[in-house]
Formats: C-alpha cells, sequence, structure tokens
C-alpha cells in the first residue's frame, strides 16, 4: 500500500511520536481488511480504528461497499501530511502555550524574561558585522575553521585547558542544535535531568524515544548541587519487564548537567563535579555539562572542559547566545576530547549550519575582554540589588551566581504572619493576580516558572538588566506609577 519512501517518513516520525497522547490514536482499530482502504493515509500513528472523518463509501465491482479517503474530511491525504503532523504534536496535557512567555514572543518595553547580556550586542561586533556583508554573497566555512581555532585560543586562556585544539570544538546554530545532534548521535536509551532545569534537554531526548528519569534539586536546599545526585546516578533506573511482574535495573546512558543551572542560577562545586565525571566515565555513561552561563560568573577556571582531556564520555556545550546578546545570530559549540563523538556529528549536522555573519561575528566577539569584564561587574551589582529589594517586597529569593534570579511570590503567606519586615505593594498589584500577567500589563515580561518539572506556579525567573530596567522592575512592583 505505501512506496518505500512513505514507510521511511512513517519510520522516522513513530520515533518521534512514540510516547505521543494522540485523542486520535489507534485511528482505525476494529474494523476488517475489506471495510476500509486509506491508502493516503501519512499518520506514523496508523492502526486500525474508527476515523473521526467523514469517508466516502464506494462499491467494488464484487458488491463489496467499503470505506474510501475520497472526500474524507479528516487529514490522512499526502498534502495534509504536515497539518497531521502538528496535530500529532498536541499531547492532551500540553499547557497551552500562552500561559508561559519566553522573550521575544511579547512585545514589551522591559524584557526580563530572557536570560542574555544587558549590555548588549558588542560595538565591534556590530561594525564586523556590517563590514561583513558583500560575504554573504559566497558560501561559509561549513567547518569555521578560523573560528575553531580562536575558540580554542580563547580556552586556553580563560578556563585552565591547554591540551585544547580546533580538534576538539565543533560549532553549531546555538546549543541547541548541537544538543539536538549529540543525543541523534548517541542515542540513549535512558536518560538522567537534573531538574529544574533547561526544557531543551527533555526535548532532544524524547524526540529520539528516549527513557527520562530525573533528579531533583532540593527546595529546601536553595536548588544547590549536592552528593544526593551521586545517589541517583549510582542507584540506577528501576524499568518494569514488558509482560512480567520484575523489574530489572538500569543504568543511564547520559546525563545532562546545567552549571550555572537554568532557572535556578547555582554553580556545582569543583570537588563534586569531579566525583561524578568519575562515576559517568567509569560506568560508560555519557556527561553533558552545559555552561552557557559560565562567563557571567568569577569561576571560569572551574569549567568542566579542564577535565574533558582524561575523559572520553565528558562533553561541554557553551554558546555565544548569552554572554555576548548574540541570540539572533545563533552560535554555539560543542567541546570534547571523543573523536568519534565530534566525527559523527560533523556527518549529521546540515551544511554551511553556521552562517558567515555568526562566524565573523564571533571571531569578533572574542576580542572583547573588558566588555566581559564589564558584564560581571554590572551583572553582580545588579544581582545583589535585585535580590535585595525583591525580598523586601515579600519575594524569596535563592542565591544566584548567573545573570538571573529565580524567586517565589510567597506574599499571601507573609501577609497573613503580619510580618513588619516587608513592604506590600500599592493597590495595583492585588495579591490574587498571577505576578507574571500583571507586569505583563505594565510591558514588562518576566519568565514564569510554572512549567518547570520541580517547580509550582508562584516560582518567577527574572534577568539582572541594567540599573534603570532594574529600578523600574521594582517601582512597579511596589506599587509606584
Amino acid at each position: 500500500m505505501f512506496t518505500s519512501d512513505n514507510n521511511t517518513n512513517m519510520e522516522n516520525s513513530s520515533r518521534f511520536f512514540k510516547n505521543t497522547a494522540c485523542s486520535y490514536f489507534p485511528c482505525h482499530k476494529g474494523l476488517g481488511s475489506d471495510e476500509f482502504n486509506c491508502l493516503f493515509c501519512y499518520c506514523p500513528l496508523y492502526a486500525r480504528e474508527v476515523c473521526p472523518g467523514n469517508p466516502s463509501y464506494i462499491k467494488k465491482a464484487d458488491g463489496r461497499i467499503i470505506k474510501c479517503c475520497i472526500g474524507c474530511t479528516f487529514p490522512h491525504k499526502s498534502e495534509n501530511y504536515e497539518r497531521i503532523m502538528n496535530l500529532l504534536r498536541v499531547t492532551k496535557n500540553e499547557i497551552p502555550p500562552e500561559e508561559y512567555h519566553h522573550g521575544g514572543e511579547e512585545k514589551t518595553i522591559f524584557d526580563f524574561s530572557v536570560n542574555t547580556n544587558p549590555l548588549g550586542l558588542p560595538e565591534s561586533v556590530k561594525s564586523s558585522i556590517k563590514n561583513a556583508l558583500d560575504l554573504c554573497e559566497k558560501y561559509p566555512d561549513q567547518n569555521c575553521t578560523r573560528l575553531r581555532e580562536k575558540i580554542a585560543g580563547q580556552l586556553k586562556e580563560s578556563r585552565q585547558a591547554d591540551f585544547i585544539s580546533a580538534s576538539n570544538i565543533v560549532c553549531g546554530n546555538g546549543a541547541s542544535e548541537l544538543i539536538s545532534l549529540l543525543v541523534q548521535v548517541l542515542s540513549p536509551k535512558n536518560a538522567l535531568i537534573v531538574e529544574p532545569t533547561f526544557s531543551g534537554y527533555e526535548r532532544a531526548l524524547k524526540a529520539q524515544g528516549c527513557k527520562i528519569h530525573r533528579h531533583f534539586l532540593s527546595e529546601e536546599n536553595d536548588f544547590a548541587f549536592d552528593e544526593k545526585i551521586l545517589d541517583s546516578i549510582e542507584r540506577k533506573a528501576e524499568v518494569c519487564r514488558s509482560g512480567q511482574g520484575k523489574s530489572e535495573e538500569i543504568p543511564p546512558d547520559m546525563i545532562f548537567l546545567c552549571s550555572p543551572n537554568n532557572p535556578t542560577g547555582q554553580m556545582i562545586k569543583p570537588n563534586l563535579l569531579k566525583k561524578i565525571i568519575a562515576i559517568c566515565e567509569g560506568k560508560g555513561i555519557f556527561l553533558v555539562v552545559d555552561e552557557c552561563f559560565i562567563d557571567f560568573t568569577e569561576r571560569t577556571k572551574e569549567s568542566a572542559l579542564q577535565f574533558t582531556k582524561e575523559n572520553s564520555h565528558l562533553i561541554v556545550i557553551n554558546a555565544f547566545t548569552k554572554i555576548y546578546a548574540m541570540a539572533g545570530l545563533r552560535l554555539g559549540y560543542l567541546v570534547t576530547s571523543n573523536q568519534g563523538i565530534l566525527q559523527k556529528i560533523n556527518s549529521l549536522r546540515p551544511e554551511w549550519n553556521v552562517s558567515t555573519l555568526a562566524q565573523i561575528a564571533g571571531e569578533a566577539a572574542l576580542d572583547e575582554k573588558a566588555y566581559i569584564e564589564k558584564t560581571r561587574t554590572l551583572i553582580k551589582e545588579e544581582r545583589e540589588y535585585l535580590s535585595k529589594e525583591l525580598k523586601a517586597l515579600g519575594f524569596h529569593t535563592f542565591p544566584s551566581e548567573a545573570n538571573f534570579i529565580l524567586f517565589s511570590d510567597e506574599r499571601k503567606e507573609i501577609q497573613k504572619a503580619d510580618r513588619a519586615d516587608v513592604r506590600f505593594s500599592g493597590n495595583s498589584l492585588n495579591l490574587s493576580e498571577k505576578l507574571d500577567g500583571f507586569l505583563l500589563k505594565q510591558g514588562i515580561s518576566l519568565r514564569n516558572c510554572g512549567n518547570f518539572p520541580g517547580l509550582r506556579e508562584n516560582f518567577y525567573r527574572t534577568a539582572v538588566r541594567t540599573h534603570e530596567e532594574n529600578v523600574r522592575l521594582i517601582e512597579i512592583l511596589s506599587g509606584k506609577e
């Protein structure tokens, strides 16, 4: 019934939708083989059930009356392939996207939902882009040769990693592309994610049909990394054998760890990181350390990069997106001593995945040492200011070393306790109103963290912006016009 191309489409799509809940699945169950004729069905979850559409009925030469896709209102035909793909991507329990706002999705005066550098794109980077516009006529260097060499040089200087060379690095269209490519290459069956954290890891793993296990950082411990994570790695996950009443222990093939962590802002301590790396190397577990926010801290020399030489299962990811405010240019890089992984990623990544302008911008950005120092000074001072002011307004803030702060809205409980050390805002901010919704009306976007595993609806993440922006945020939360 299907051509080889169609079968390939269905096989690839089936992997993606393996764990997806579809209200129409299975779509043809219960019908005999003579009662339907869906020759044009492209659904990757193809099975037999009563069709929810309006199929036509045709009479065969032998007198049989069968259902046929011709005239069917349900999108089975090949020209409706994308429609059914989009339909199946929506699970029954998915949170409506409008409840959570990400930077760039709302036109606001002040955007505190995005964790990019408040100083903006460096002027030297802007100039390099303008001067390189004529080069857009030519294809970019698909190996990012000069950029990788410059990244290696910068890492040797700032990360205590003299052994790193361009051959240990692959560049991508942002860290997100590299995460997806890495998961495709390693094809893990079981993965451990340290939560709450960036949702991109889960998204990439689910796309490959990987079973996900979670280690939750403790709110009582300010979401700090502690040695309990070692137990989660050692203990292994118990997975039930299908059709049997017994269980078997299956270790994770892959672990994702973000340091400094998004959205908590906490960075892992060197001694604990060493222990995790040692366990993973000993057990053959691939450990991915996402360091996209490390350049905002004073602890760059504690980077996991220094351990990559002796540990072939360690992969470190970073990006230009956050520290250089280059979100629109899309540029990230991955570092590992495992040449097999690098070769496979290079064979899978699209040709020319990093544009000429992104490569030139990256090279220029790496020369901005004064810009980095200015950024760190600003972030440290303004993070302290924001944290202090938010606490004074009745919000509970968590320690952070990054350019953002995680806090929870505990004002209702504080009001009940009638605490005198907290100043509440005026009538403009109703305690029953969600904080992000209120601020959005005032032209300010804030990241609601209710969809992060391990966090609740009263958790928010605010970026650390310039002093003028931070003051305005506090003024509005204080009820000042």
